[in-house]
This record gives structure tokens, C-alpha cells and sequence, in this order.
């Protein structure tokens, strides 16, 4: 699979990779991760109407918001927004947030999690950066998200 433009392969672990995406202009690098979060349920189909809607392989979207706030309060940081999203013909899950700047000159940082179902598992796609590079970001993070076929995956699926 492609990278976006200035994205490299870090490390991987625990089942989770990382990415070091260099923006243009000198300005702070960046930083991305893909995990798998959860496997869908065999019973996923028994699920249906507006439960469904709220759901992605069988986790609600208020767990997923859920991971989200716990992992901004250790980090102290708060959510800003979460919504519904179509990204290369997956329904994702996207929640916004950010923390602020530190007294030891640490920047606020905008966090954006994408999670989409793509052939029975959740996976969660991390991205953090500075101000003034976020657009850009997440623009290269629903390409990331429109390209990316786990083994097995056929793009027509």
C-alpha cells in the first residue's frame, strides 16, 4: 500500500503501526497510528435499525467516543467533536480533539480518530499534529483510509 506524500513507516507494536508524516514548510512533524481495536461479533447482522446506525462492526459509537475521552483526560485534553462520515466507501467514525500547550512550551496538538469496519474488524486510525498543519493532515488521513485494504481485502467489497 501507497503512503500519502511525506508519510514513512515507524514501528510497529503490539498489533498497533506508526507513522511519522514530515509537513511541508518546516513546520512540526506529525504523527499517525493503526490499530485494530476490536473484532465484530459472528451475531453482527441480528443488530438492526437505529442500533445499527450507531454502530461499527458491533462496537457503539459511544465506546469508540468513549476511548476517545479516556485517552484525552490521561493526556488532559477534552473532545471537541465527533461525527459520521462516508471515506472510500466506509462508514467512519471520526472524533476531534485536542490538548492544550504545556508550560514547558509543548504546543496544543489537534487529534483526529478515524474508525472504520473493513472485513470484520474496527480499526482506528490516530493522527495528532499542530495547528496550521491540521487540514492538510487529515486530508492525507482519508487517503490513507480510502486506499487501505488489509490482506484479503478486495477494494470491491
Amino acid at each position: 500500500m501507497s503512503l500519502p506524500n511525506g508519510w514513512s513507516a515507524g514501528s510497529t507494536t503490539k498489533g498497533a503501526s506508526s507513522f511519522r508524516i514530515a509537513p511541508p514548510n518546516g513546520m512540526p512533524e506529525a504523527q499517525a497510528t493503526l490499530a485494530v481495536v476490536a473484532i465484530a461479533p459472528a451475531n453482527i447482522d441480528q443488530v438492526i435499525g437505529r442500533e445499527q446506525r450507531r454502530m461499527l462492526g458491533g462496537v457503539s459509537f459511544t465506546d469508540l467516543r468513549r476511548s476517545v475521552i479516556d485517552r484525552m483526560i490521561s493526556a488532559g485534553g477534552w473532545v471537541v467533536n465527533d461525527r459520521q462520515r462516508e471515506i472510500g466507501g466506509h462508514r467512519v467514525f471520526e472524533v476531534i480533539a485536542q490538548t492544550p500547550a504545556t508550560r514547558d512550551g509543548k504546543p496544543e496538538q489537534l487529534w483526529n480518530f478515524y474508525f472504520t469496519e473493513i472485513n470484520g474488524r474496527v480499526y482506528s486510525l490516530t493522527t495528532r499534529t499542530t495547528g496550521g498543519f491540521t487540514e492538510r493532515l487529515a486530508g492525507d488521513a482519508e487517503k490513507f483510509l480510502s486506499d487501505f485494504r488489509p490482506t484479503g481485502v478486495s477494494k470491491n467489497k
